[in-house]
Formats: structure tokens, C-alpha cells, sequence
């Protein structure tokens, strides 16, 4: 088919997601990637069929999934990188690391220490990810630091120097980590294909609790693992950010490794569908570990609570989850969490908990476990998976009532069960001491109150929107649905080419198109003190009316009120052979009539070619 043509572009995008960073280009950037040069450190890989070796060995056991393996390293980007000049005097520093077939890299630190007024920048050497700026804002009180994954097997570090500061940064590497999994999100993630998105249908009661579950990247030794937790609340609601995941989640953690723990918050797909593009993420580095049950399934309720160690900002809009530890079973909820490292999903149970021992399938008032069996849902089977370890699951009230052990649920066993530590289990039945209790920490006034409301605070105000399609035929309706994120108190809709065009309602319906084009659609949200804009350009395109379809001796192009200056018709076979071609100028009332009579019967193409738009429309003939 000679003159229809389809692009599809991927496009890559620069992950501008910070370790509380502050954004920002690096000096070098402003100089052509191929003009650029670094000095280049190659760790050797490690032994790929060992690891493996290694993680089928667990396959049975609660352990959590890990994505890397740590490669000792002594690397100073001082001793071991180049000075070089940018454009107007500015200097940088510049060191790259080379790891033969990574499919990502994880830098840990032992010493990270940035002069006051210079930024610290790490990328991909083809400049598709990008994070940092890290300034002296960064700079950890114990020396450890993590940086996030970058995709790929080669990275830069790069150190911008102020002019009024000439201190050399201090940025000693101990640890590569060799990601070996296939972590980078592109199109569709690792998980299961029975897994529905957080923000699909089944999540719209979930969304303040969503906003507390976060992706744990953590380091345990030299290994690097994923799993979930949340933000939970306690009962002075000071903001504390008390995180709960659990305890088989770097079982052999040292504290400097806590450190270096890296928490996302908020990766998830916008809408129902899965996103084209990796979607960014807001992240903290470091925690400390506060509290957690004995190591074993038969021995605790396999439990970890956490202290980050920021604040998390308004502007990850973080929501503090409640909690209940009375050991009633809940009839129904959801488990929120990230499979494999995916973006957020969310697991619905319709029917009750029961109370167990981990592994087992015999009820036990007594057991320190909840069983659950997931639901089939309207966009899928909710499930978990490894990375998942450590995701709460909600009650229908929305308060957390335990976290994810394991269990034999999959995407091929629907209906297998798992287990997750009860919550009134981690309260205080792991031990007298506080170290094995939550209660120190989530009620440290001994209120004694048996469960909890969350507390939200923030600033996150993102307007969103999704339409069940944008391409229509004149005449015909495009319903439109607000998924916003945040809590706007308003909502301003302008329809372009539209009937109506202008609404004020959170859900506004249906909308009818009654002239061929492509159309803006606008959103408004806001707040008393907020506001956000969402603009989708040529968003909408109205087809002309085809009839009658199927034809015989003509078909009649119907493009309603629209006036057109010219008109170009090409009618072609399945094949993509051209058979027909036919053009007027102008189209006189919108309508352009076209003779059959000489074309076989078959199914065709329409190539329709206007001074407003191109477009492709099915054509049977008989």
C-alpha cells in the first residue's frame, strides 16, 4: 500500500525521578553526545549460572525476589574519573562504568559527600535516563548512599564544579550491583498478565490507600531484592514515616545496608490500560530499622517496621494507611502491591479471611496467618507475585490487616491461596521487647484503640482523564472519565467541537461530535489554593459517515457541517494495490458521492485525504 503509510514511534524518555533531588541538566549535555568522552571503569560480570543455580534453590521459600548481584568494586570518581570543560569555563567531572551485559546497574556508596553549590548527575551514556541533580542537600550523616537503577550496561557519573567552590567531591563506589532480570518496564512489565492496574475500576475506593504502598529496592549483602510495603499511620498522626514490610525482606540486611534502601512511591499507570512509556516514580534513599518478629514462618508473624529517613515531601502527596488489630477476619478488601517490581496493582478477595498457620490449608483461631483467595475481577485476576513480599492487604474499611508472606497464587493458579502475618500478630506476639512490636511505635501514648483511620497530606494535584475511545464517526458519542489524582474540589471540561463543550462535573458522560475534524479535549482541577491543566491535542477525530456500507454502485461520504477545499479518494485492496482514485474541489455541503460500478466485489480501504485530515475507513462492496 504505496501512499498509506504508518509511523509508530517509541519514544525514550528522561526519567527526571529523584532521591529527593533537585532536576536539572549537566553541564556536558550541552555538548554533542558523540563529541563527549569518559574515562571508563569495567568491573568483570559475575557468574550468571550460579545465581540462578541460587534463586531455584529458594523457589519454595519465602525469600524475596532478587533482580541483582553485587560486584566489589573500589572506584573514586576523584581518583578515577576526567576533568573536562563545557561550553563558558564551566568544568565537570566525569567517570563511566562499563558492566558487559547488565541489564541495569545500581551504584552503592561508602562515602558520598558533595561540595556545597555542585550537583552530581548519573545517566546512561546514550542520555535516554537521566537522575540528580544530588547536591550537599544529599549528603548522608553516615557516609552509605544509594543511587536508583539505571537500564543498560553502561552509565556516567558526572560532577558539575561550581566556580566559587574548588572542593573535589567525595563519591568512594564499594558495590555494582549487576542487575540481571529484566526489570525496565517498556509496554508491559514482567508480571503475570492476570495482574490489574491500581488505577483500573477495582481500585477507585483504594485511592488514598494506594498512595501509602511503595516499591522497595533493597540491598542485603550483595544481592539486591525487591518487595512492597507501606506507610501506616500511628495514633499521635505526627507524620512519622513509619514503613511496614515484611520481615523475610532482607532477612540478612546489615544496618548500612538499610541505609541504602530505596523506596518508590507512586509508580503506577495513570489509567486502567498499561502506560506506553516507564512511568516516573518519587523515591527516598535510606531507612533504619526499628522493629521485627522472629526469623521463621512457625516462629513469628514474619513482620518489619521501618523509619525512612526523610519525611516523606508533600509533593509524593503520601497518605499514612490505618491499620486494625482486633483478628477479626474481614469479609473483603484488596492486596496493593508491586509484582515483580511492576507498576502498582491491586488483588481483590470477595470472600472472608481465615485465620492459619503460614502454609497450611486447616483453619487456626490461633494462627499468626490470614488466608486468602483471590476474586476475579471486571479487567482481570489479581494475584501476587515475587516482589510483592511485604504489600499490606486491606480490609473493606480500607485499615491494613497484615503483610504478604507468600503463597502459591499465580497468573496459572487463580485460585491457590496466600498468606499474609496478621497485623494483631505483629502488635505485640513476637516477643516482650519493642524491637519484635508495633505497638511501641504506633501507639506510643498506649491509647489502646483497636484500629486506626489513615492520615493523608499533600500537595500532588495532577489532572487526568480517559475516554472509552477517540475515534468516532459524525453524530456519534465519546464518553469521558476523571482520573485525576489528588482531591480537587472543582472541574472545568471544555469539549472542542463538542456538544456540550463546556462542563462543570466531575464525570461528565457522553459527549456528542457532530462534525468531522480532530478535536482538543481541556481539563481543569483544582483547589481553593491549587490547580492543574491537561490539554490532549488533536485528542478526538470525528470520521466521515460512510453509506451505504456495504455498497454496490456508489457510497456517499458524508462529512456533516464541515466546508472542505479539496477532497482526494484512493481506493485500495487488501492487498494494498491501488484500484480507484477520484477528487473534487471544493465538496459542495459537506457531501462527496463516488461511483462503484466498475470496482469488483471484495473488501477495500478508503484513503480519504481532506485539507482537515487523512484517514483510513473500511469499505465492502458487493
Amino acid at each position: 500500500m504505496s501512499r498509506i503509510i504508518v509511523i509508530i514511534c517509541l519514544l525514550l524518555t528522561i526519567d527526571l525521578a529523584a532521591q529527593i533531588s533537585e532536576g536539572g541538566i549537566p553541564y556536558s549535555y550541552a555538548i554533542s553526545s558523540a563529541s563527549v568522552s569518559h574515562q571508563f571503569v569495567q568491573p568483570d560480570p559475575p557468574n550468571l549460572a550460579s545465581v540462578f543455580e541460587q534463586d531455584n534453590s529458594f523457589i519454595d521459600e519465602p525469600v524475596p525476589y532478587r533482580i541483582g548481584i553485587g560486584i566489589p568494586v573500589d572506584i573514586s570518581l576523584s581518583r578515577d574519573g576526567s576533568w573536562s570543560e563545557a561550553r563558558r569555563g564551566k568544568r565537570y567531572l566525569s567517570l563511566g562504568i562499563k558492566v558487559k551485559d547488565a541489564k541495569g546497574i545500581i551504584l552503592y556508596y561508602r562515602s558520598f559527600n558533595i561540595p556545597e553549590g555542585g550537583k552530581l548527575f548519573i545517566y546512561s551514556r546514550d542520555r535516554s535516563q537521566l537522575i540528580g541533580a544530588f547536591t550537599s542537600k544529599n549528603n548522608p550523616s553516615g557516609g552509605y548512599f544509594a543511587t536508583e537503577l539505571i537500564y543498560g550496561d553502561e552509565l556516567v557519573i558526572e560532577y558539575d564544579a561550581p566556580k566559587h567552590n574548588p572542593a573535589n567531591p567525595i563519591v568512594d563506589i564499594y558495590q555494582v550491583q549487576y542487575i540481571y532480570r529484566n526489570v525496565e518496564r517498556l509496554l508491559k512489565g514482567d508480571s503475570g498478565p492476570c495482574e490489574v492496574n491500581v488505577n483500573c475500576p477495582e481500585g477507585a475506593a483504594w485511592q488514598n490507600e494506594k498512595r501509602s504502598v511503595a516499591k522497595i529496592v533493597l540491598k542485603a549483602g550483595f544481592g539486591t531484592y525487591l518487595c512492597t510495603g507501606a506507610l501506616v499511620n500511628n495514633t499521635r498522626e505526627d507524620s512519622i514515616p513509619y514503613f511496614l514490610t515484611a520481615r523475610h525482606c532482607g532477612t540478612s540486611a546489615s544496618l548500612s545496608d538499610y541505609s541504602q534502601w530505596v523506596f518508590h512511591f507512586n509508580y503506577e499507570a495513570l489509567s486502567c490500560e498499561d502506560p506506553l512509556t516507564n512511568p516516573q516514580s518519587n523515591t527516598i534513599t535510606g531507612s533504619s530499622l526499628l522493629a521485627q518478629a522472629p526469623y521463621g514462618t512457625t516462629s513469628g508473624s514474619d513482620f518489619k517496621l521501618l523509619q525512612l529517613s526523610h519525611t516523606v515531601p508533600e509533593n509524593y502527596n503520601p497518605y499514612l494507611s490505618g491499620w486494625s488489630r482486633n483478628g477479626l477476619p474481614s469479609a473483603s478488601g484488596v492486596g496493593i502491591h508491586h509484582p515483580k517490581g511492576d507498576i502498582k496493582k491491586i488483588s481483590t478477595y470477595t470472600s472472608s479471611l481465615v485465620s492459619t498457620q503460614y502454609g497450611q490449608s486447616s483453619q487456626d483461631p490461633n494462627g499468626m496467618y490470614w488466608k486468602v483467595i483471590w476474586a476475579e475481577t471486571a479487567n482481570g485476576h489479581g494475584v501476587t507475585e515475587g516482589g510483592s513480599s511485604g504489600s499490606p492487604i486491606f480490609n473493606n474499611t480500607g485499615k491494613i490487616v497484615g503483610t504478604l508472606t507468600g503463597g502459591s497464587a499465580s497468573c496459572t493458579e487463580l485460585t491457590a491461596p496466600d498468606y499474609y502475618g496478621k497485623f494483631s500478630s505483629h502488635w505485640t506476639s513476637n516477643g516482650s521487647l519493642a524491637d519484635a512490636q508495633l505497638k511501641p511505635y504506633l501507639d506510643p501514648n498506649n491509647t489502646g484503640l483497636q484500629s486506626l483511620d489513615g492520615f493523608g497530606y499533600g500537595s500532588l494535584l495532577t489532572a487526568n482523564f480517559k475516554a472509552d475511545t477517540s475515534i468516532v464517526s459524525i453524530g456519534g458519542q465519546v464518553s469521558f472519565t476523571d482520573q485525576s489524582i489528588g482531591n480537587p474540589e472543582y472541574w472545568y471540561w471544555t469539549f472542542f467541537g463538542g456538544d456540550p463543550s463546556l462542563l462543570s462535573y466531575q464525570h461528565p458522560g457522553s459527549i456528542t461530535y457532530r462534525d468531522y475534524g480532530v478535536y482538543d479535549v481541556k481539563l481543569i482541577i483544582g483547589t481553593t489554593d491549587r490547580a492543574d491543566t491537561l490539554l490532549r491535542k488533536s485528542y478526538i477525530r470525528v470520521t466521515p459517515n460512510l453509506y451505504p456500507n456495504p455498497a454496490n454502485e456508489y457510497v456517499i461520504m458524508d462529512f456533516g457541517r464541515r466546508q472542505l477545499e479539496f477532497i482526494e479518494v484512493e481506493v485500495f485492496d487488501l492487498t494494498g494495490q491501488l484500484v480507484k482514485e477520484y477528487s473534487s474541489s471544493p465538496v459542495v455541503n459537506g457531501i462527496f458521492k463516488i461511483p462503484l460500478g466498475d470496482i469488483s466485489a471484495g473488501t477495500y480501504i478508503l484513503h480519504i485525504k481532506t485539507n482537515i485530515m487523512e484517514d483510513n475507513l473500511p469499505l465492502i462492496i458487493y
